[in-house]
């Protein structure tokens, strides 16, 4: 395969201003015999006086040298890599930096911002975030895999386990995907975390749970009732979370069959539905229905009068609660979802559990409602059971946060 590329020179003979040439170069005058034109470039009508700088151009690419033989060089190394298929013109962008990982990070990450909740998008990018202060600039192509072993183990100082997976889960999206856009090599290997152990999360009991509520509604006052409303709901229904059920509207309310129709933010990314408790019908129709695309949990009063309630507001409310009763390290996840789901062994099998935290959409929904609905409402009645059980044990609050539960249960 012929040689490509070339080796130039914009300085002229300061002489006779000739232009230098090439001694490769086809058309040169003849010498005579037992004379030979000096390697590299030269002056063909001085042939002593050679140029100080040089210019390769290969293809699209134009690289200066202060040396004949570092050009030839770059030059030999050029065709060596077309030769072998391993050439790739952007790894000699050396402004524009193509294969730059910030460059290509920065890029996935609108991608992924443009098809993700906020919520979901904020981990990827705070792992993408570590990734470029590691790696900045560099040609992706030239980060391997002792570069993102070493990296990855840099984490378990500062990161527990989970988020150390979710980094290198984000690494390997986001290869996959300059793969496909780039067509860039993913790494041949990974390295290995072993099994991820998640941590658990500090609940409470059933009757700590009895207690924080009634001190969430004490704390919120009785201008502001949805909140208590808000934290009773995620105490009893275990397949809501805190971010779809305030961005609940009053059109996707039924007030008289209590069922619900979550459609904003579900982690699922697809609308669910929730049927309440006599009890919480009950207490929904003491609220007047006043727009469809009104949030329900709005604040009713103060300078926020009409606005939805922001993200941390049951969180706030529901840890303050909590502190209150001397109850620490419990956020609201611990104290909704994940005690009732605990609590819940006590009344139901982990089959039964399953069905009061899954959910449907499809044509299945119909029989959802009408079949396993059933079961739903069937074992939180269970609970209420329970709740009233515990009700009539209590004595005051501070012998209820002294007493094991399975004591209260009896």
């Amino acid at each position: 395969m012929a040689k490509r590329g070339s080796i130039h020179s914009y300085q002229v003979c300061p002489i006779c201003g000739s232009r230098f040439k090439n001694s490769l170069s086809k058309g040169l005058p003849s010498i005579p015999e037992g004379l030979a034109y000096p390697k590299g470039l030269f002056c063909p009508n001085h042939m002593q006086v050679i140029p100080t700088k040089f210019v390769v151009r290969f293809e699209n690419i134009t690289k200066r040298f202060n040396s004949y033989e570092a050009a030839e060089d770059f030059l030999t190394g050029l065709n060596f890599e077309r030769r072998t298929g391993q050439f790739d013109s952007r790894d000699y962008q050396i402004k524009a930096k193509p294969l730059a990982f910030d460059r290509l990070a920065d890029e996935w990450l609108e991608v992924k911002r443009a098809n993700m909740r906020p919520k979901a998008h904020q981990p990827i990018r705070n792992a993408m975030e570590k990734a470029v202060k590691a790696w900045g600039s560099a040609n992706i192509k030239s980060i391997t895999y002792a570069h993102i072993e070493d990296f990855i183990n840099g984490l378990h100082s500062t990161l527990a386990p989970k988020t150390i997976k979710n980094t290198l889960d984000a690494l390997k999206q986001f290869w996959k995907w300059a793969e496909v856009r780039y067509e860039i090599s993913q790494p041949k290997n990974w390295p290995s975390l072993g099994k991820i152990e998640m941590a658990m999360r500090n609940t409470v009991t059933t009757a700590e749970q009895e207690l924080i509520l009634a001190k969430v509604k004490e704390l919120a006052g009785p201008d502001q009732p949805k909140i208590w409303l808000a934290i009773k709901w995620l105490m009893t229904y275990s397949d809501v979370r805190p971010g779809e059920l305030i961005h609940l509207t009053e059109g996707h309310m039924d007030y008289d069959s209590g069922l619900l129709l979550l459609t904003s933010h579900t982690k699922e990314r697809r609308p669910k539905f929730i049927e309440l408790l006599d009890e919480d019908i009950e207490l929904l129709n003491h609220f007047p229905k006043e727009h469809p695309s009104l949030p329900f949990f709005r604040h009713e009063s103060g300078p926020y009068a009409g606005r939805q309630f922001g993200p941390q507001l049951l969180w706030k409310y529901g840890t303050n609660a909590a502190k209150a009763l001397g109850i620490f390290n419990v956020d609201l996840y611990g104290m909704t979802k994940h005690s009732t789901v605990s609590e819940m062994l006590e009344v139901a099998s982990p089959d039964e559990i399953m069905l009061t935290t899954g959910h449907h959409t499809s044509k299945a929904l119909k029989r959802y409602m009408q079949v396993k609905g059933k079961k739903v409402k069937e074992i939180r009645n269970r609970r209420k059971l329970l709740l009233e059980r515990i009700d009539n044990a209590l004595i005051t609050d501070s012998e209820v946060l002294k007493e094991p539960e399975n004591q209260l249960l009896q």
